[in-house]
């Protein structure tokens, strides 16, 4: 299996090598780095440094915990840090540029894979979440490293989707060192895939453990000084196709009551900002794109964020975020980081991908979800004419999140074993 695996994608590879450059391109603003993606990198002397690797940018926010954490605990060591995409290679170079090594993950194929390890050969690897490179895991085994699943998750959707190569991740399952699911639902997702029980472990979400300098607090009230003064501040953080019309249409009800208002829309994937752009002033908006400069915003615009590494940055100088991905069938992103931030947080009512989370963030009071375009209007209006009531949920959210941590801490004593073995 593995190998008619390696023939598919071998077959794929010129394919591959154009599409992933022209979504770098889109994304970044840089070209892909082709080098890289057939296994090359810096040489490390074997059993040296701590490999990190996150899929895109989601999953490398999630990682920047953990990836403190290890370097103040092996301070020694050196640390890379790798993504599948362009994106995510961008945050994790703005988030650890000056703390670890920064790559692109080579593509899955037998000789990328046997060229990387040579040249990096890590004490232990650790994959954020859920990544399973059949070429990858079986070379990391050969060459007895330690490789480690992370605050992995497998919804049952997934599974099912996983399971028409059943044979194929059952084997690369079977290989991995430790996998350290988020909880006990996750857990068993993977142990119906394959994966042996012996190692398998529940150490929650590494997501609760955000935790933000005072340096970005600052940063966001700089923003709000510079582009929105008085006005109140709706962040609509990684929206998704089809969503920003929806998002528009709550806004305007919004302004209907309170004019007052700002909107910040950050489409989820940087390089749609041409269409939203163009939905957002179709739709009677004056649009203002955040890469055309920083001259202050008047009531009722539109700011669009059309470049990476910045919507936290808004979270801060916002009063309340919507999180998208969940008007839209996508199943939802980070809830957690505007959590963090002490924000009411709204959300759509697609959240299998924050099955987990989105419960207990509701259950606290941090967390409202609505249906549709009118309910988040009216939430929109409630919580901006009611500004002692949204705090008291910003609150609420905040501590439900500090209140959920120590994912980190577990996973840093699992980490601790590996290395020692070795």
């Amino acid at each position: 299996m593995r190998f008619l695996y390696s023939l598919i994608l071998m077959l794929l590879m010129p394919v591959a090598l154009l599409w992933f450059a022209w979504r770098t391109l889109k994304q970044t603003g840089h070209m892909d780095r082709p080098g890289e993606r057939c296994g090359g990198s810096p040489f490390f002397p074997p059993g040296e440094i701590i490999w990190v690797h996150g899929a895109s940018v989601g999953e490398i926010r999630a990682a920047a915990p953990l990836v403190t954490a290890l370097h103040q605990k092996f301070p020694q060591r050196p640390i890379l840090v790798t993504s599948f995409t362009g994106a995510g290679r961008a945050q994790a170079q703005e988030l650890f540029g000056e703390r670890a090594v920064v790559s692109q993950l080579p593509y899955d194929l037998p000789f990328c894979v046997h060229r990387w390890l040579k040249c990096v050969s890590p004490v232990v690897g650790i994959i954020m979440e859920t990544e399973i490179w059949p070429n990858l895991i079986a070379a990391c085994e050969r060459r007895q490293i330690p490789l480690l699943m992370v605050s992995a998750r497998l919804s049952q959707p997934a599974l099912q989707r996983y399971r028409r190569f059943h044979s194929l991740l059952r084997s690369s399952l079977r290989r991995v060192s430790l996998i350290a699911a988020q909880t006990d639902a996750d857990a068993e997702c993977f142990r119906q895939l394959g994966a042996a029980p012996e190692r398998l472990q529940v150490t929650g979400n590494l997501k609760f453990d955000v935790q933000f300098a005072d340096e970005l607090l600052l940063q966001g009230q700089a923003l709000r000084r510079q582009l929105f003064d008085q006005a109140s501040v709706i962040v609509a953080g990684s929206t998704r196709e089809g969503e920003e019309p929806l998002v528009l249409e709550a806004f305007r009800l919004l302004l209907a009551k309170h004019p007052d208002s700002i909107l910040v829309l950050a489409p989820r994937h940087p390089e749609r900002a041409a269409a939203v752009a163009a939905l957002v002033t179709a739709a009677g908006y004056v649009c203002r794109r955040r890469s055309a400069g920083g001259a202050a915003l008047k009531s009722g615009e539109v700011l669009l964020l059309d470049r990476l590494g910045e919507l936290t940055r808004f979270y801060a100088a916002a009063e309340l975020a919507f999180v998208g991905g969940s008007l839209v069938p996508v199943g939802g992103h980070n809830l957690l980081e505007p959590a963090a931030l002490g924000l009411p947080v709204l959300t759509g009512p697609h959240l299998e991908n924050v099955g987990d989370i989105a419960p207990i963030l509701k259950g606290a009071g941090g967390l409202t979800v609505v249906p549709d375009a009118g309910a988040l209007g009216e939430a929109f209006i409630w919580l901006v004419g009611n500004p002692v009531t949204r705090r008291h949920i910003g609150q609420a959210a905040q501590q439900t999140v500090i209140a959920n941590r120590g994912a980190l801490a577990r996973t840093l004593s699992l980490i601790e074993k590996h290395i020692a073995r070795h």
